[in-house]
C-alpha cells in the first residue's frame, strides 16, 4: 500500500482550471520533486496535499484512508513548510516549538525541544525572539518542526530559498536522513541543482497536468520561454 495516493484531482477558481485530473502515488521512504514554471499548479497541488484546499473532484488517500473522512487526524500526519515560516516573532525558537508541540499533542519534553533547536544550528539563539532573525535563521526554526514531529509526510514549498550554500548542504543532510528513516517527502522547487543530492523521482507540473520523469531539458526550455 502506498503512503500517499491521489486519483483524478481537479481544482479551479471559478472558470479557471488549475489542476486537471492529477494522479500521484508516493511510497514510504520516497522523495518526489515537483518542477514547473510559475502558475503551473505546483503550489496548488501542495496545498491540496496539505489539506488546505479541498479538490473539486477526485480522491486523496493517506495510508489507505481517505483524508477528508478524518481531516484533523490526516493533518496530524503531515508537516508543511512553505514560503512563510508561520513563526510568532515575539516568541523564541524554543517557545515556538513548544507551541507547535502543544498544538500537535506531541508530548515532547523541553530538553527534546531544545535539542531540535540545537540540531538546526541555533544553539546560541535558543531564547532570543525570532523577530530579529534573518530569513535563513527563520527557515531553520521552521525546519526544526520536522525534527520534532518526524511526520509520515513532509511537504516543502521552495525550501532552499533564503539558504546559502552551507545551508543547502545542511538541509539536504536532514532530508536524506528523513528519507532513509522511511519518511515520504514532496518538494516543490524551481532549482534542479539544489535537490541533486537527494534520491528523488522527478515530476513536472505543466498547465495543470502532471508529467512523469520529464524534467531537466523540457523544464529548462519551458522556463526560458516564460522569461522571454
Amino acid at each position: 500500500m502506498a503512503r500517499l495516493e491521489v486519483e483524478n484531482i481537479h481544482y479551479g477558481f471559478g472558470r479557471h482550471k488549475v489542476l486537471k485530473g492529477i494522479d500521484l502515488t508516493a511510497e514510504d521512504g520516497e522523495c518526489l520533486v515537483l518542477f514547473g514554471v510559475n502558475g503551473a499548479g505546483k503550489s496548488t497541488l501542495l496545498n491540496i496535499l496539505a489539506l488546505r484546499y479541498r479538490p473539486k473532484r477526485g480522491s486523496y488517500r493517506l495510508n489507505g484512508q481517505e483524508v477528508w473522512d478524518n481531516p484533523d487526524y490526516s493533518r496530524s500526519q503531515i508537516v508543511t513548510i512553505a514560503h512563510h515560516s508561520h513563526l510568532y516573532g515575539h516568541l523564541t525558537p524554543v517557545e515556538n516549538l513548544q507551541f507547535f508541540s502543544a498544538m500537535r499533542d506531541l508530548e515532547r519534553t523541553d530538553e527534546q525541544i531544545k535539542q531540535c533547536v540545537r540540531d538546526v544550528g541555533l544553539s546560541r539563539f535558543l531564547h532570543r525572539p525570532v523577530k530579529g532573525f534573518s530569513a535563513g535563521m527563520r527557515k531553520r526554526v521552521a525546519l526544526a518542526r520536522v525534527l520534532l514531529a518526524n511526520p509520515p509526510l513532509l511537504l516543502l514549498d521552495e525550501p532552499y530559498s533564503a539558504l546559502d550554500h552551507q545551508g543547502v548542504q545542511w538541509l539536504n543532510k536532514i532530508l536524506n536522513a528523513y528519507i532513509k528513516e522511511g519518511g515520504t517527502l514532496i518538494i516543490v522547487t524551481h532549482d534542479p541543482d539544489r535537490v541533486a543530492a537527494l534520491p528523488y523521482r522527478a515530476l513536472r507540473v505543466s498547465k495543470g497536468l502532471l508529467l512523469a520523469d520529464t524534467v531537466d531539458a523540457d523544464f529548462r526550455e519551458e522556463e526560458e520561454m516564460q522569461v522571454c
